[in-house]
């Protein structure tokens, strides 16, 4: 995810990374996981986790999509946005 940036913030952004990472697994997902390594990410937004986990858990399902390497400010954003998900259902 560093690729993207250290700051992932917004809906937009995270539409084109879920686009890029869609043309890098490009097939692989149907044997392996999705890992999305957030080593040195030091702000992710509720907005662009929502966003990015939606459209890659659409695609690959959710028990494809898997997250490394998380610091513990983006950990709490990826449970805020999962608490909000939960009530929203």
């Amino acid at each position: 995810m560093l690729k993207f940036n250290t700051v992932l913030n917004g809906r937009p952004s995270a539409k084109e990374a879920a686009s890029r990472i869609q043309q890098i697994v490009n097939g692989s997902a149907e044997r392996e996981d999705v890992v999305l390594d957030f080593a040195g990410i030091e702000v992710l937004t509720p907005s662009y986790a929502d966003e990015l986990l939606r459209i890659l858990r659409a695609k690959y399902g959710v028990d494809k999509v898997k997250t490394i390497n998380t610091s513990e400010a983006v950990t709490e954003t990826f449970n805020a946005v999962a608490a909000l998900s939960k009530e929203a259902s």
